[in-house]
């Protein structure tokens, strides 16, 4: 049997000899250098994971809060919006005492009951009614029909005659006979009432 030896002289193995091992001694400074440099990479690794973490809860919370501040800024509009709605029915509740007192007087102004004519008993109740009333300034427009003239007339003499009533009068159209039907005549009627004050 032939032996060849690959490893050269001074790669064969012999027995009982114990293998090579390469040992790099370092002073002592150098080594506790090192160690502290791992130490440190080691903090700063779990520092950034400890400061990301705080910076994601950070900016959760902000998230949360520029939330809820855009509730409060609508919730202060709707009760800026809500005091000047309150303002404006006050200003307007003021002003309404005397005109919603004028304007109940002249709707009930209407005439009521019965008036005579030549002898005749002539049925006023309902044959008088107004189809629009309008208050500008001290004027009220009032538009109406009636059955009657008289009824009109009427209406007008009890509008004089109310406290708040400084003129009443006809306005561009008058009085005039809207339509016949029947025999029955229907008048429509405009008028002015001019308050005082």
């Amino acid at each position: 049997m032939i032996e060849i030896n690959l490893l050269g002289e001074g790669g064969r193995k012999t027995k009982g000899e114990p293998k090579k091992r390469i040992v790099l001694e370092l002073p002592n400074y150098v080594t506790f250098s090192i160690a502290l440099i791992v130490i440190e990479i080691v903090a700063l690794m779990y520092a950034t994971y400890s400061m990301n973490k705080t910076v994601d809860k950070l900016q959760k919370e902000k998230n949360r809060l520029s939330a809820i501040e855009r509730q409060v800024k609508r919730v202060r509009i709707k009760v800026r919006e809500v005091n000047n709605m309150i303002k404006a029915v006050k200003s307007l509740e003021k002003g309404r005492g005397r005109a919603a007192k004028i304007l109940e007087e002249v709707a009930d102004a209407i005439p009521q009951g019965m008036i005579k004519e030549n002898g005749d008993v002539l049925s006023v109740g309902g044959s008088l009614w107004l189809v629009s009333m309008s208050k500008k300034g001290n004027t009220i427009y009032i538009e109406g029909r009636s059955f009657t003239a008289e009824a009109v007339a009427d209406y007008m003499m009890r509008l004089e005659a109310l406290k708040d009533v400084e003129k009443v009068r006809f306005s561009s159209g008058g009085l005039r006979k809207a339509s016949s039907r029947n025999g029955i005549d229907i008048y429509a009627f405009s008028i002015v009432v001019t308050l005082k004050g």
